[in-house]
């Protein structure tokens, strides 16, 4: 066995090498760039090498291929040649058999298996040897690229390194393994979808927002600021759908200081911003802020007055609700008994399925669930206690209260988490019951 020494030596040399190459295929391959972005701020050694390699992946797949491709054939050539002299013709088989097991179990398998493990560490130790070889086979590479145009592909058409929908699952996982609190969880997500949202989703709806006319006496506009808690009050003159400026209770207040008991609301009130419904609220964000305004006026494609939106509107729909010591704290959905719950009129539909775990119908024709009531109903409620009935009477939608003609809450009773699918005993109302 001494003569076949030198193609043993190169035989284990060649295995360890194919070693190197497909645990260094996983370790670089598998590191994300933010983390290697991360180690090189950390001036790791060898996160240069690292973050040059994967600048360009098509380069380090292309290089490790080729390594891993030559060494796996010297080590079937040298194998074979020991094999036939051992064996004769015999010998091709045993060595075929023999080299794809020690190949399979010692230089891929095993490790991979190990670089796994410690991928970033193994990836900071292999990446300075990679580079250097990518630079040897450059010849090499650029042939590939220009024989297949596939591996030589632009950015263009690459995908993202980092979608939305990763980043996602990563705060997950965060949450998952305690990295990431609760709140913390809830505020990234607000901001991954604070881009998508338009103002028509977060903005105070018309029915629910006070006016004042513009040819009321200072004194009235002060009893309307005092009796809603409100700072800024849109004006409106002869129509409501005629918005002409917004009003500033200190305005007021400096007007009668100043005794100037001639002027009018239309004379210290401020211009309105509109904005359509359809905008952005990240955008709408840096144009009130540009503007310096709180307020904007929401209108329609028919330039219609619809709602209005604020600031703190926005900056709610990032950090949650912003309360002051005129707001009501009051749970848009409140349980009264298991499958039994009010929530707010001018809740989404979409918003109470998630929160209900409900499936009740959504349409273009409505948002709300008050809108969903009207649009069963057919009409306006007339007063509380009219009903209707969902799925199959599974689900029964109750009119609880009204201001005017705007319903502001409803009952909604699960039929189903009685285990009956019959209306449960107690469920009447005062009005039903008449």
């Amino acid at each position: 066995m001494i003569e076949y020494a030198l193609e043993i030596f190169l035989f284990i040399l060649c295995v360890l090498l194919s070693a190197f190459f497909s645990s260094s295929e996983v370790a670089l391959i598998s590191i994300t760039r933010a983390k290697v972005r991360t180690l090189d701020n950390e001036n790791r050694v060898g996160s240069h090498a690292l973050l040059a390699l994967k600048e360009s992946p098509e380069h380090l797949l292309i290089t490790i291929l080729i390594g891993n491709n030559i060494v796996n054939i010297g080590a079937a050539a040298i194998a074979t040649a020991i094999a036939l002299r051992l064996f004769g013709d015999v010998g091709v088989g045993i060595a075929t058999g023999v080299v794809v097991i020690i190949l399979l179990v010692f230089g891929e398998v095993g490790p991979k298996i190990y670089a796994a493990r410690a991928s970033d560490t193994f990836a900071l130790t292999v990446a300075p040897v990679i580079l250097i070889l990518s630079k040897l086979f450059a010849p090499i590479i650029w042939i590939l690229e220009r024989v297949s145009p596939k591996l030589g592909m632009g950015k263009d058409t690459v995908e993202p390194a980092v979608t939305e929908d990763e980043i996602k699952e990563w705060i997950d996982v965060g949450k998952e393994e305690g990295t990431i609190e609760q709140d913390e969880q809830d505020m990234l997500y607000s901001v991954l979808e604070f881009g998508d949202t338009t103002a028509r989703e977060i903005m105070t709806p018309r029915v629910n927002v006070v006016l004042m006319e513009d040819t009321i006496s200072f004194e009235e506009a002060i009893r309307i600021f005092n009796d809603t808690g409100f700072s800024r009050i849109p004006v409106y003159h002869d129509q409501i759908d005629n918005i002409t400026g917004i009003l500033n209770v200190k305005d007021v207040f400096s007007a009668m200081v100043s005794h100037r008991k001639d002027s009018t609301v239309r004379e210290i009130m401020y211009d309105p911003m509109f904005v359509p419904e359809t905008k952005k609220i990240d955008d709408l964000l840096k144009e009130l802020r540009v503007h310096r305004v709180q307020m904007a006026i929401v209108i329609d494609e028919y330039s219609s007055f619809v709602g209005i939106i604020t600031v703190e509107d926005i900056l709610e729909e990032l950090v949650g609700d912003i309360l002051d010591e005129f707001d009501k704290e009051e749970d848009g959905v409140q349980e009264l008994a298991p499958g039994v719950h009010v929530v707010d009129g001018q809740m989404w539909v979409e918003e109470i399925n998630e929160t209900l775990v409900l499936a009740l119908p959504t349409d273009e024709s409505y948002e709300t669930i008050g809108g969903l009531v009207i649009d069963r109903l057919g009409h306006l409620p007339q007063h509380p206690g009219e009903k209707v009935d969902i799925d199959n009477g599974r689900l029964t939608l109750l009119v609880m209260q009204m201001h005017g003609r705007r319903i502001v809450k409803v009952k909604i009773v699960n039929h189903a988490a009685h285990g009956n699918g019959r209306k449960p005993a107690g469920d009447s109302t005062p009005q039903e019951k008449k």
